[in-house]
């Protein structure tokens, strides 16, 4: 039996934040409900009841703010509302601003080679410069310093002294820039402020897909190898990382989430805050360039195979259902869902043949486009294909692949807090048994073909339903 995930501690400062948020005009109509034992209960998914009356509320006060509802916007409205714009850590109460003040890896790194001096994430931009000056160097280079790391040459005379580190907030509140990030994320309406509960002092600890050795590869997009995703996911992670997107930020404009291609194809430019802000949404014009795309690159499809039948019925009706554009997105979301629950019990219900047909069936043909390097233009057509240079490191890419897309499996499986839940039928169960009696005498074609059908008939269900 697994062992039970132990629950986050919640800091008594933290308790008494959520009573003050929760009982502050501010807030007046949003909802939410109490435990048992009285306490507020500050988290609610999306899909959930109070979830859904959140985003309605959310909506209402954007309109009455004059804030267009879009990739973003509940973020906005979330700080425009707070009445003191920090919040203490739910994990060790430090309290910290949620405006966009502390400094970011390449600042900190950047700091220490003009100045000689180390900072750390927890400290706010204007702590940086009062120490600085406190060191003896000059306002004026200082001053320049930023003016410089943030590109405010343009906005900013020589004359100009006033104010400037709050522009430089400005910039990366609105995705402009990178360098400095917020004191807790936005993630309205899962929690009842908007923002996440664990503050930058404890994120890494409690982020496990913030941990540094995550970070160190989300160049490659870690989600595209967690998420089994079809595409050239090589050519994809080298036109993340190309000077199209400098300054910027690489959007999928259909969520890996979804099932949608990790593909050079799919990407498009956009800032940090709204690729932050727009997580796993599918806008109708989202739709109309992907159509688009796939429209101009003739026998290109978007999704991954396993989502292939229900995009197609997407496709086809989305223009004359524009109501139903939210019904697409759940259904995608669950037709993922139910996809990885069918890789989980290959893997864990097949001894170890599972495993071995993922990989041979499923994996192993992706692993093909590592095998070249490649030059996109500005739409992400491939327009250079060279044999690829291999070394140490590069000829570990594969197996790191294959131990992420294993991995996930099971964390897909076992994650508690997932808010989409498994829809598999007895009949769905009755064939996935044929399935892996197959696996088990090592008839793996047939296996594939009828996991090919299994996944058609779960899709088709999908649709009936949006109907």
């Amino acid at each position: 039996m697994a062992e039970k995930k132990q629950e986050r501690s919640w800091h008594p400062d933290f308790k008494r934040y959520m009573e003050f948020i929760a009982a502050h005009e501010n807030y007046h109509g949003l909802k939410y409900t109490r435990k048992e034992n009285g306490e507020i209960a500050w988290i609610a998914p999306k899909k959930s009841k109070t979830g859904m009356l959140r985003v309605q509320w959310a909506k209402r006060k954007a309109a009455e703010l004059g804030i267009p509802v879009g990739p973003g916007a509940y973020a906005k409205v979330m700080l425009a509302i707070h009445p003191t714009k920090k919040k203490p850590c739910q994990i060790c109460g430090k309290v910290m601003s949620l405006f966009y003040v502390y400094p970011n890896q390449a600042l900190l790194k950047s700091l220490k080679k003009v100045f000689g001096l180390e900072f750390t994430l927890t400290q706010s931009v204007f702590e940086v410069v009062e120490i600085l000056v406190r060191k003896g160097f000059a306002g004026p280079k200082i001053k320049d310093y930023f003016i410089k790391s943030f590109h405010l040459e343009e906005r900013y005379g020589p004359k100009e002294t006033r104010d400037f580190l709050k522009c430089c907030e400005a910039l990366c509140r609105m995705g402009k820039s990178n360098l400095l990030g917020p004191g807790a994320m936005s993630n309205f309406p899962d929690r009842y402020d908007g923002f996440h509960t664990y503050n930058r002092c404890c994120r890494v600890e409690q982020d496990k897909g913030r941990t540094t050795d995550n970070l160190r590869t989300y160049g490659k997009d870690r989600r595209a190898y967690e998420l089994w995703s079809d595409g050239n996911l090589h050519a994809a992670n080298t036109f993340m990382k190309s000077a199209y997107f400098a300054g910027e930020s690489a959007d999928h404009i259909g969520p890996i989430s979804l099932g949608f291609k990790h593909d050079p194809l799919l990407l498009q430019k956009m800032s940090a805050g709204d690729n932050s802000a727009k997580r796993d949404q599918l806008l109708y014009e989202d739709i109309e360039k992907i159509r688009g795309i796939e429209e101009e690159n003739k026998g290109f499809i978007a999704v991954s195979w396993f989502s292939q039948r229900l995009w197609h019925f997407i496709r086809t009706n989305y223009a004359e259902n524009k109501d139903k554009i939210e019904r697409y997105r759940y259904a995608l979301k669950q037709n993922m869902a139910n996809f990885m629950e069918i890789l989980w019990r290959i893997k864990t219900g097949c001894d170890e043949e599972g495993q071995e047909f993922l990989i041979a069936k499923l994996l192993r043909a992706k692993f093909e486009c590592f095998q070249n390097d490649y030059r996109m233009d500005e739409q992400g057509r491939i327009v250079e294909r060279t044999p690829r240079n291999f070394t140490d490191a590069t000829r570990k890419e594969t197996v790191r692949f294959k131990r992420i897309a294993l991995a996930s499996v099971d964390d897909y499986h076992n994650k508690e807090n997932r808010n989409m839940q498994v829809s598999l039928d007895s009949r769905n169960y009755q064939a996935l048994n044929g399935i892996c009696g197959l696996i088990g005498q090592k008839r793996y074609n047939e296996a594939l073909l009828r996991m090919k059908g299994l996944l058609d008939d779960i899709q088709q269900k999908l649709i009936q339903d949006l109907r």
